[in-house]
């Protein structure tokens, strides 16, 4: 018999519309998602399908995968199938940007990891950018489209891909397709909302079809034959406004006989005396009836899922051998209950609802017996339950009601979603299996150690206090060997250091030193120990912990330790000598080179990059350190290198190559969800804009550091010290820099951030106010007097006070070495000079003029002209001659150009337009108040105005609106 399948498409002209625009934007770089959603049978397949036909006829490449509607859904299953199945035989995309994604996706297609390849970093995030750069690689120059079906059943980690993927393909040639059902609450659907709300995809909401469109719909599944009127009358109340059930119910009436082909056209006969069914249910119950034999073998098949292998159904049934169930399969296939899938010799169900009535029509005995039978089936035929298959074997146990082995089996399924990076989909099928386990303690015991583990990587410490407790509590009732016990506070222990909660930690390592003595425990322990001491500042401590993990390291050859107590000892010895930080870093690089240990030999580039970083080195191994976490993967590892490279440039007084790097960082820290290194990257652009004079792109910046990382300290702190403070210094307003150094030190005073500023905070204070040596004390207890630009401020600062106390000598001496200091960046180093020679000036020491005429030639050439314009100012205070402005004021409006403005008067203008009073403007440009009042009062008859409130409004008006 023929498929009775309608072979057009009724009732959705205007959302083939929409797919149509979207496959033609392809061709032009965008790309968009679309979701389609409907209650179950309204046709969202049958919409997608049409759009993949229109894609294929385009030569645009099309992926297809779907989730499966089993009680636990199998972690990132739809996007293993649609890789997978698009790329069996090619492998993935040999592209090279692919090559730092190649450990992540071996995640999610164990056949593309090469052989010894380390895992990548386990975040779903991460896993998202792998899939989207796949994506990218399969386009051929015309886009692709990924067909994600039956979201409703998808894990919480394939949502997050998902949304991952919603969130950034406008600027891809990918259109994104997804179906789901809208009938009840799911977690896609809440995302699905999420995203269309923030317009990162358009949905596409299915209606049922009118009457007349059942009647067009049963037309094409007849072959365009008139459809008899009772036929129509049939339908239209028994499929209400459903296309598949329009199909479906053609089908059942055409299997039973009810509706027949004849030569003068499709006829129905309703002498058979069926009843209208009521729901979709009825018609399978009924189609099933109408062919013998196959009841039960649609019953095994449902409980393995939506598609099955039906090599396990002569198991599952008894008195069946395989000839039966393959005449039995054959003839459930004619009933258009089950197609065959392609490829692999298996069978799915054709729609999903056909299955679910199955499952509806058995009582619960057959349901527990068919389970019981098909996870025996399962395991004889996959010994060790590979991939899906102990997922599976997990659903089939708990509906056979045998909850110790469904624990057993969900925990070896979360084992693997763990090592996989699927974190959500791990602690999930944790915590449904430690529902299961009743009063089998140990079994709790196992469960709850694998948990912690997960909430330890997920940085869900809160939960890590309250499962690592249980957890405590059930191996004592299991009397678990003490080294197993210290374990889980070790755990608990980790947890406490990742939120710098030092006391907690302390104590968590207490319980694990006096539980254990094994070299493993003790090790690790001290080890971790040391990490609380560096956070506390206890360095001597640290060293001495430390080097105790060390020592058991190498006595066990338990190389990753090693690497992270040399590690340790280099984070150490950072604070307080650079070479000696560098030795332990380098000894780390070298054992993990040695052990193939390359996430270990990254953190070490990364240390070592950090060391010329606060030592004025160069910028090479910061950049290898980004190469190798690109290689490996570990691509968060990489945004966080990247935001260091923008400080490098930082450090080099370069605005342009601060706010290209900065900007490169906050892209790829967005696209990873690191939102603090993203607040960070913002806070770097908004530095270099500051060193451009540009405070509203400033500000803005500013702006989007503080939303990105929700008002994170750290971000508000460095926004303040260097950015906001950098703007007024460039400008010369010094009472409102060190307002902002103030407000910055406020935030960052207990932290170890290395904000560079803080030696700044000294100097000015130190020049402006009384408590300077306080300051420079503050600064240099910190122990960040090794950053070379932090120590060289600091010198200047102790200068200054030597000078201020009449040690001219001493004050001289320490000027040169603070000088020498900040010998790597010409900016600083001139800046410095302008800021101590106003002191050497009123305090007669040194050589201000010599100071201030290499500083001036300086800031003439590169900017900003407001600090040109005090090393003039301060030259002439010292009575040295003053080279003549050859600045050009092109870059004013025309009103005040034209005017015949000069330099110095336009400098006037701008600081009356931002509200100063003429002794301000008198401090700032180093000029007499009366000087100031003749300047207002030439301004004043150069560009026709009244007297100082007009000029003002004119300056405001032509110069504020300027900027």
């Amino acid at each position: 018999m023929p498929e009775l399948l309608c072979p057009v498409l009724v009732g959705r002209d205007q959302e083939l519309g929409v797919l149509h625009s979207a496959l033609d934007r392809l061709a032009t770089g965008h790309g968009t998602t679309l979701v389609v959603l409907g209650e179950a049978g309204v046709g969202k397949s049958r919409l997608v399908r049409e759009a993949a036909a229109d894609a294929g006829a385009r030569q645009v490449p099309v992926l297809i995968g779907r989730a499966v509607g089993r009680d636990r859904p199998n972690a990132l299953r739809p996007f293993a199938e649609a890789l997978f199945s698009h790329m069996r035989r090619s492998g993935p995309p040999q592209a090279a940007e692919l090559a730092p994604f190649r450990p992540i996706l071996g995640r999610l297609i164990p056949e593309w990891r090469l052989p010894g390849e380390p895992p990548g970093e386990v975040s779903v995030v991460v896993l998202g950018e792998a899939v989207l750069r796949v994506l990218a690689a399969v386009d051929a120059g015309v886009g692709c489209v990924l067909v994600l079906e039956d979201l409703q059943w998808a894990d919480a980690d394939t949502v997050e891909v998902v949304e991952y993927l919603a969130d950034n393909v406008a600027d891809q040639p990918i259109l994104c397709l997804l179906t789901l059902r809208d009938e009840e609450p799911t977690l896609a659907m809440s995302r699905v909302h999420d995203l269309a709300a923030r317009r990162s995809a358009s949905l596409l909401q299915l209606r049922r079809l009118t009457a007349d469109e059942v009647s067009t719909v049963a037309a094409g599944c007849l072959g365009g034959l008139p459809v008899p009127a009772a036929l129509t009358e049939a339908l239209v109340p028994r499929a209400d406004g459903l296309p598949f059930l329009v199909e479906e119910l053609l089908a059942a009436m055409a299997q039973a006989g009810e509706l027949q082909k004849t030569p003068e056209g499709w006829t129905l006969d309703r002498s058979f005396g069926v009843a209208v069914p009521a729901t979709f249910a009825e018609t399978v119950r009924r189609r099933i009836a109408a062919v013998p034999g196959i009841r039960d073998l649609l019953g095994a098949a449902a409980v393995l899922g939506r598609s099955f292998d039906w090599r396990l159904l002569p198991d599952m049934i008894k008195g069946e051998d395989e000839a039966a169930v393959v005449t039995h399969l054959r003839r459930a296939a004619e009933a258009q209950l089950l197609s065959a899938a392609s490829g692999d010799g298996g069978f799915r169900f054709r729609h999903a609802l056909t299955r679910e009535a199955i499952l509806a029509q058995l009582v619960p005995p057959e349901r527990v017996l068919l389970a019981s039978n098909g996870l025996h089936a399962v395991e004889q035929a996959h010994p060790g339950l590979p991939g899906q298959w102990c997922e599976l074997a997990a659903e089939l146990a708990e509906a056979a009601g045998q909850p110790a082995r469904t624990a057993e089996l969900h925990l070896e399924s979360a084992r693997r979603a763990f090592a996989r990076g699927a974190l959500a989909s791990a602690e999930a099928t944790l915590e449904r299996a430690r529902n299961l386990v009743g009063d089998d303690a140990r079994r709790a015991a196992e469960i709850d150690e694998v948990l912690c583990e997960v909430l330890v990587a997920t940085g869900s410490a809160h939960r890590v206090s309250e499962v690592g407790q249980r957890l405590l509590s059930g191996l004592g009732a299991v009397a678990a060997p003490p080294a197993r016990r210290a374990r889980a506070h070790l755990l608990l222990a980790r947890a406490a250091i990742v939120s710098a909660d030092w006391p907690r930690a302390r104590d968590q390592l207490r319980l694990a030193e006096e539980l254990s003595e094994s070299g493993g425990v003790v090790g690790e322990a001290e080890m971790l120990a040391a990490r609380v001491a560096v956070g506390e500042g206890r360095l001597d401590d640290a060293g001495t912990l430390a080097m105790t993990a060390l020592a058991t390291a190498q006595t066990h050859g338990r190389y990753e330790l090693a690497c992270e107590a040399l590690e340790v000892l280099g984070q150490r010895e950072r604070q307080r000598d650079l070479a000696a930080a560098e030795e332990a870093f380098t000894a780390a690089l070298v054992l993990a080179d040695q052990h193939g240990l390359r996430l270990w030999r990254i953190r070490a580039l990364h240390e070592l990059g950090t060391i010329d970083l606060l030592g004025g080195g160069p910028l090479d191994r910061l950049a290898q350190a980004r190469q190798a976490a690109i290689d490996a993967g570990a691509l968060a590892t990489a945004a966080t290198v990247s935001l260091q490279m923008a400080a490098w440039s930082l450090s080099r007084a370069e605005p342009e190559g601060v706010i290209e790097a900065a900007r490169s960082c906050v892209t790829e820290a967005s696209r990873l969800r690191l939102p603090l290194v993203a607040g960070l990257g913002y806070v770097l652009q908004a530095v270099g804009h500051a060193l451009l004079d540009q405070r509203a792109e400033m500000e803005a910046a500013i702006d989007n550091a503080v939303t990105v990382s929700a008002g994170h300290r750290e971000v508000r702190g460095d926004a303040a010290l260097m950015a906001r403070a950098l703007l007024w210094l460039v400008r010369e307003d010094r009472r409102r820099a060190l307002a902002e150094l103030d407000a910055g030190m406020e935030l960052l005073r207990d932290t170890p951030v290395t904000a560079p500023h803080r030696g700044l905070w000294a100097l000015l204070h130190t020049l402006d106010r009384d408590d300077g040596p306080a300051a420079v004390a503050e600064v240099e207890a910190s122990g960040l007097t090794v950053y070379w630009l932090i120590r060289g401020w600091v010198g200047h600062a102790r200068a200054v006070h030597l000078g201020r106390r009449g040690h001219l000598a001493e004050a001289e001496e320490t000027f040169a070495t603070a000088d020498a200091d900040l010998a790597p960046c010409d900016w600083y180093r001139h800046h410095a000079r302008r800021l101590v020679a106003e002191a050497a000036i009123r305090d007669r020491w040194g050589n201000p003029k010599l100071w201030l005429a290499d500083a001036l030639a300086f800031f003439d050439a590169a900017g900003p002209p407001a600090v040109a314009s005090a090393c003039r100012s301060l030259l002439r205070q010292a009575g040295a001659p003053v080279p003549r402005r050859h600045r050009s004021t092109a870059n004013l409006p025309e009103a005040v150009t034209s005017a015949g403005v000069t330099s110095r008067e336009a400098e006037v203008l701008t600081l009356l337009a931002e509200g100063l009073s003429t002794r301000d403007i008198a401090a700032r440009l180093y000029l007499s108040p009366k000087t100031v009042e003749r300047h207002i009062a030439n301004l004043a008859a150069k560009v026709g105005v009244g007297g100082r409130s007009e000029l003002i409004s004119f300056a405001a008006r032509h110069l504020l609106g300027a900027e």
